[in-house]
């Protein structure tokens, strides 16, 4: 990337950016104080003004220190403003964002990856942060009775989605050939250049579909970026392969839809999920995340009748929303990702961990509300009613073993090296992770009363509207808290396991 330095010293270039930032702070400040611009408006403005100015400096510093620290001081910033409830020029939304902080924080992490590497990278995943966000909001609000949609906590619009698609795929279009030039690589064909602005555009709107409180500000530049890298990396036949398991991911996710394993936002979740290790992985990683979610999904619905006696205990049912979908599989996407910097077949293994882990707690569950006996609490084997967190039957752990395994010899045999040894590692840390899933929900997992009819759950309201009481465990720590703690546990115990004896 030819570079255009302003001065010698990049610590001057540094200060004026700087300055000019704040400048465009404090002009919000006086659109919105002295012209009564909304808040909204002005927020816009900076956001636009600022993304632009910060893509520019692949163009006009040698080093990415400068840019980096100035990334680091408007983390900071922000998050001071906005827990003081200062500089409302550029933070004041109509719902609560910290949009402001993701903002640097997401240049940040592009400056680390793609400065030396590829910075068109960055500079594209910079743009559609800064152009497609704001034209997607300005769109969304002005249109009269516009079509809306909710995946998560934010509702979205889908004249919205539509203008973050067109606005990703043009500057796609237009960028990539210019920085391509720029930097001297072999020119891309036409047939390239449209999967690969077809597929960044698609991530791109997933990733601002799902996304709730300005979480948007990394989720899209962050998988754009990662989904252009990947198509850069590839050739013209790996590229229409990648948007072939795009095309799979969204038809697995929309059959789960329509045999309701999934809500609405947990079939956008799984689309997004599917389409980064799909397509990282290939056929390899589809299997065994094709074999935890089938399989699961039938269990979940043959024990579908008899979890309708439980339904007034725990939190959720057979359908998996967003939340779900990432506290089992977001350890996995993790994964795909070390796996894609680095090549290490270790992060593979980990994956299998992980799902081992969640397959593992999964089947362990929906086998064992079909035993006869009464489950015993983990720790202290006391009984206790059927659907209580951390309690266990011996039909239940027949589960988990079984989970574990069927999944671990899903995935294994692609990896190099003792098979039987590397099937004892995953699905020993599988059942591992199940079983701390079964203490944490048996110890510090929230359990609350219901103060109408005495009855202990999962649930923040029970009896349609009465809300529930604390009784024992960590508010924030709920079943998809343990969930998360679950897979985690699978992928760092394969870790240990791995360093301890191979």
């Amino acid at each position: 990337m030819p570079v255009y330095q302003l001065f010698s010293n990049e610590w001057i270039s540094f200060g004026i950016f700087l300055a000019i930032i704040l400048g465009f702070v404090g002009f919000s400040e006086v659109l919105r104080k002295s012209f009564n611009i909304s808040g909204e408006n002005t927020r816009q403005f900076v956001h636009v003004g600022v993304g632009l100015l910060v893509t520019s400096s692949p163009f006009l510093f040698v080093s990415g220190l400068q840019p980096a620290v100035l990334a680091l001081i408007f983390i900071v910033l922000n998050a001071v403003a906005i827990k003081g409830d200062q500089m409302k020029g550029m933070h004041t939304t109509e719902r609560f964002s910290l949009g402001t902080v993701f903002f640097p924080f997401s240049f940040l992490i592009l400056i680390l990856l793609y400065w030396k590497s590829n910075p068109a990278i960055l500079i594209i995943g910079m743009l559609v942060m800064a152009l497609s966000d704001p034209l997607a909001s300005i769109v969304g609000t002005r249109k009269k009775n516009p079509k809306q949609y909710l995946f998560w906590r934010d509702i979205k619009s889908v004249s919205g989605s539509m203008v973050v698609f067109i606005s990703t795929f043009i500057i796609v279009l237009i960028s990539l050939p210019i920085l391509t030039q720029l930097e001297s690589r072999a020119a891309l064909s036409i047939s390239s250049l449209l999967l690969i602005g077809f597929s960044v555009s698609v991530i791109a709107v997933l990733s601002e579909s799902i996304s709730f409180a300005g979480s948007d500000n990394l989720t899209v530049p962050l998988f754009t970026a990662l989904i252009l890298d990947i198509m850069l990396k590839s050739s013209l036949a790996q590229q229409i392969t990648v948007v072939g398991w795009i095309s799979f991911s969204f038809l697995l996710a929309y059959l789960a839809y329509r045999l309701k394993a999934l809500t609405l936002g947990g079939t956008a979740g799984a689309m997004l999920l599917g389409s980064i290790v799909f397509t990282i992985g290939g056929i390899y990683w589809v299997i065994p995340m094709a074999t935890f979610f089938v399989l699961s999904s039938i269990l979940s619905k043959i024990g579908k009748l008899k979890r309708t006696i439980l339904k007034g205990m725990v939190e959720k049912g057979s359908q998996r929303d967003i939340l779900q979908v990432y506290a089992n599989g977001g350890v996995s996407l993790i994964m795909a990702i070390l796996f894609h910097f680095t090549g290490n077949d270790l992060f593979y293994l980990m994956f299998l961990g992980s799902l081992a882990a969640a397959t593992a707690d999964t089947w362990g569950t929906e086998i064992g509300i079909f035993s006869r006996s009464e489950p015993r609490h983990i720790l202290t084997f006391n009984k206790v009613p059927t659907g209580t967190s951390g309690g266990v039957t011996a039909l239940g752990t027949s589960g988990f073993l079984m989970g574990a395994g069927v999944l671990t010899l899903s995935g294994i045999f692609p990896i190099s090296g003792s098979i039987l040894q590397l099937f004892i590692i995953v699905a020993i840390s599988g059942i591992i992770g199940a079983l701390i899933d079964s203490i944490v929900g048996a110890t510090i997992q929230a359990q609350y009363k219901c103060p109408h009819c005495q009855k202990t759950t999962e649930k923040l309201l029970h009896c349609n509207s009465y809300k529930t009481t604390l009784i024992s465990g960590i508010r924030w720590i709920d079943n998809d808290v343990v969930n998360f703690i679950c897979t985690s546990s699978g992928a760092l115990f394969v870790l240990l396991f791995c360093n301890l004896f191979i």
